[in-house]
């Protein structure tokens, strides 16, 4: 698997990318170096991509060990793209394990309507600036 964090802080939002095999190891690495960069500020809004995963080797005890190093504020508005009914099912999970703001935290499979929801324009391309920090792969 290969994840990436890119911190755009003139917009105060934290662009999170995963393609490949998602793990635990590679989720809790996001989390932990994320929240080690002193450019991060819980409170930014997130978009996160999950469109490319194309297996999900997380387990519940990753999921609950994640939302026990969860770098964002309950009231953080985040907006999680996901390609499958089981990815939808573990974010949701986690959503329930860090007990985020319900009007803050939401599921989408389409990226247009994702970044409206936190407040980009929707017809808006995922960044192409280079990431702050990349695990795996680079795509």
């Amino acid at each position: 698997m290969s994840a990436s964090y890119l911190i755009d802080q003139p917009r105060s939002i934290v662009f999170s990318r995963a393609w490949g095999i998602l793990t635990d190891d590679e989720l809790r690495w996001h989390a932990e170096t994320l929240q080690a960069d002193a450019r991060f500020d819980p409170g930014f809004r997130q978009a996160a991509d999950f469109r490319d995963v194309v297996e999900m080797r997380v387990t519940p005890e990753g999921v609950r060990s994640l939302a026990h190093v969860n770098p964002f504020r309950r009231d953080s508005r985040r907006a999680i793209i996901v390609p499958t009914d089981l990815t939808f099912g573990f974010v949701r999970m986690f959503e329930a394990l860090t007990q985020s703001d319900p009007e803050q935290f939401r599921v989408f499979r389409l990226m247009g309507p994702a970044f409206e929801w936190v407040g980009l324009d929707p017809a808006m391309p995922w960044p192409v600036e280079e990431p702050n920090a990349t695990i795996g792969a680079s795509q």
